[in-house]
């Protein structure tokens, strides 16, 4: 897959079929929505392309930033596994949030001839918001493309969209965000040092350096898979303060069962599978000691019926 930053130059891209949008967690109805787009690439002999923008248009306009389902980072892999061939980032500016629906196309297709456009029903584009899927199917004759519109995917009588899975992951609810996205939602860091509270309990933890974009569950205990360096383990799983020690800093750790070993500065990906209690805070290190092994058999009932031989991206 090749990723271009700014709108390409490069004229030899032959054919291409086209879809546009940001994205946000690469969630089931965008797959869907970029599925076609493959499909429909090989049966024209074209290539598969995804034009997107960096920063949200919403952390353009508010000028703060935007909590975000998936990194960058994180969707360039799940656009790769996906089998996208080409995936532009635009950045998105003043400049461009000026441009109307007939101006962006104009620029856009002048330097990316694309033969088909396919998006989703609710897609808009343009100054204020002005292009939607009616004013393409007006426009797309002049414009010399075909226009294709994807049903919208709904989930439990709700429309999915990123910002109904933003607010599920908010809620803690788990079991939501991962029918929404079709995979287990992750959290990705770099192993860095902590105060090593959890190895004097009984179970030592690696404390993550999670991205600052990304979007994290409430505070609470979770099961997960975690992986590290290719291999799959069972994890339990700390996102928030610790109470017990009167420690009100925002972390993450996690307890990888059937682990020993130093990681310190390896890049470790947590799946959370499900959320197994909120935040309490305990008399004693003693007592936090003994909720940790209720936990840990909790976390090992839940994480038994997966498959930790390898990875998986989607979840049945």
């Amino acid at each position: 897959m090749e990723v271009k930053q700014g709108f390409p130059r490069d004229r030899g891209y032959g054919k291409v079929v086209l879809t546009l949008g940001f994205y946000d967690g690469v969630h089931r109805g965008h797959q869907k929505i970029i599925k076609e787009v493959i499909q429909e690439a090989k049966r024209q002999g074209a290539r598969s392309s995804l034009v997107t923008f960096r920063p949200h248009p919403s952390e353009f306009f508010h000028g703060r930033p935007l909590s975000l389902l998936t990194t960058w980072e994180e969707k360039k892999e799940i656009f790769k596994r996906l089998g996208l061939d080409l995936v532009v980032a635009l950045q998105f500016t003043a400049h461009l949030a000026s441009l109307f629906p007939e101006a962006f196309l104009e620029k856009l297709r002048g330097n990316l001839r694309f033969e088909e456009l396919i998006v989703g029903k609710d897609f808009v584009f343009g100054r204020e918001r002005q292009g939607n899927t009616e004013w393409l199917e007006e426009n797309q004759s002049s414009f010399g493309f075909k226009l294709r519109i994807v049903p919208l995917l709904r989930v439990g009588g709700e429309k999915l969209s990123s910002s109904l899975i933003r607010q599920w992951l908010k809620m803690g609810e788990i079991e939501k965000v991962t029918r929404g996205l079709g995979r287990y939602p992750t959290i990705t860091g770099k192993v860095i040092g902590g105060k090593k509270r959890g190895r004097l309990l009984g179970y030592p933890t690696a404390n993550l350096a999670s991205h600052p974009e990304k979007l994290l569950p409430p505070s609470g205990v979770y099961a997960g898979r975690v992986n590290l360096k290719g291999r799959f383990y069972k994890g339990m799983i700390n996102v928030g303060t610790r109470p017990t020690f009167e420690d009100s800093s925002f972390g993450v750790e996690v307890h990888i069962l059937g682990f020993s070993g130093h990681i310190y500065g390896d890049r470790v990906k947590i799946e959370l599978v499900s959320k197994i209690r909120a935040p309490a805070k305990f008399t004693s290190p003693d007592h936090l000691s003994k909720k940790l092994k209720e936990d840990k058999v909790r976390v090992e009932r839940i994480l038994d019926g997966l498959d930790f031989s390898r990875g998986g991206f989607h979840v049945s």
